[in-house]
């Protein structure tokens, strides 16, 4: 009671807070660390209240979006700060602008934003906002897909007169999250628009259909990571780098840890770590881009995804499945009849009865398709311990 600003951790749901904060004191106003940022930021506060300002989320490959349109930003003079559900919360990237050991000044914010980050964001000044996709993830929080995509959608609610929207053309919630009013909407997979065309060292990226960026500049594999660069090439476009510096920027990038990482070969078999896979639609996208038959280790702290997709998948490609975690049970009886399943305990021991199943030929992948909180603190441990239990093979 009597409290003027509330704070809360995107992992607290926030309704029943609210209306309890509502009832107490009438008015009060309510952020999350990514809101709580951004309002400072506009505010003037922090003196970076004019810089251009990009949002992204999605349920798959925000991560890689915002970090690869952060290292075109960069390419283009535009000394970005990339951060938010992505590696530095932009409130602590604030602390650090302040006081005698300043940082150096931001030009611009490229922040990954997670749908519980949405839903307290206020209505902040925004020139690009992308939703990447829409696949089930988070079911145990939301009430519906309904609920989840129009949480997404947010990302869109400050977007600037002439500011940039981004969707995917494929996705089947475009036609409804899509912003009505002054801003420009772009679908990436729209021939006129942005889209991936011809075939093998041929392949380019395109824009506006004329604007093109070989596919051999973009160093990380995959058809998804193609569609990704097209995502980070309009943001980057439309705050006005250069041709050349895009071109500069997708020829640096390397990639981020946990995504369909290659840790080595031993005996013929290639192990992957892909740990950020932590629903079934992230894994579908990195096993899509696996040219080899692979065993898969997967399981972990379920989100109440379909498994179905993942059964197939296996159906055609797999070779053996090792179930770990809260949900081996569930993902053992989603594998079994289709590809030998064995339970694993902790990483070690995954990694050894993965490698008993492989052959040569083949590949190990570490794509749980769930949260890792029920044995590890975050995906990237479960990764690192994925790392170090396969570089202890012998």
């Amino acid at each position: 009671e009597g409290i003027d600003l509330l704070v809360l951790s995107p992992g607290v749901p926030p309704q029943a807070i609210l209306r309890q904060a509502e009832r107490l004191t009438p008015g009060v106003t309510v952020h999350g660390e990514l809101g709580l940022g951004l309002w400072l930021v506009q505010a003037g506060l922090s003196g970076w209240s004019s810089v251009p300002t990009v949002l992204i989320t999605g349920t798959n490959g925000k991560s890689t979006v915002t970090a690869l349109t952060g290292a075109l930003l960069e390419a283009g003079g535009l000394r970005p700060f990339v951060g938010g559900n992505l590696g530095v919360p932009l409130c602590e990237r604030l602390l650090q602008s302040v006081g005698v050991a300043a940082e150096p000044w931001v030009g611009s914010l490229v922040l990954e934003c997670s749908s519980y980050q949405l839903e307290t964001l206020p209505r902040v000044r925004t020139d690009v906002g992308m939703i990447i996709n829409i696949t089930p993830d988070h079911l145990d929080r939301y009430d519906s897909m309904e609920a989840y995509a129009a949480t997404k959608a947010r990302v869109f609610d400050g977007l600037a007169a002439g500011g940039l929207a981004v969707l995917d053309a494929d996705d089947a919630w475009t036609p409804s999250l899509a912003p009505v009013g002054g801003s420009r909407v772009v679908r990436v997979g729209d021939p006129a628009a942005a889209a991936v065309v011809g075939e093998g060292g041929e392949q380019a990226l395109v824009l506006s259909g004329q604007e093109r960026y070989p596919r051999s500049s973009l160093r990380i594999a995959g058809g998804h990571n193609a569609r990704n660069a097209l995502f980070a090439l309009l943001a980057a476009r439309h705050l006005g780098v250069s041709v050349e510096g895009c071109l500069r920027g997708l020829a640096a990038f390397e990639g981020l840890p946990h995504r369909m990482v290659r840790v080595r070969e031993l005996d013929g078999v290639e192990y992957y770590d892909d740990s950020k896979a932590t629903n079934v639609a992230s894994a579908l996208a990195g096993l899509a881009g696996l040219e080899r038959p692979f065993v898969l280790i997967a399981g972990g702290l379920s989100k109440g995804d379909d498994l179905q997709p993942l059964r197939d998948v296996l159906a055609a490609r797999g070779r053996g499945l090792v179930v770990v975690g809260t949900s081996a049970e569930q993902f053992a009886a989603m594998g079994a009849g289709v590809v030998p399943v064995v339970c694993g305990g902790l990483m070690d021991d995954a990694v050894a009865k993965a490698r008993a199943l492989a052959k040569a030929g083949e590949a190990v992948v570490l794509a749980p398709a769930c949260a890792s909180f029920d044995q590890y603190k975050s995906y990237a441990q479960r990764g690192e311990m994925f790392t170090a239990a396969v570089l202890a093979l012998e």
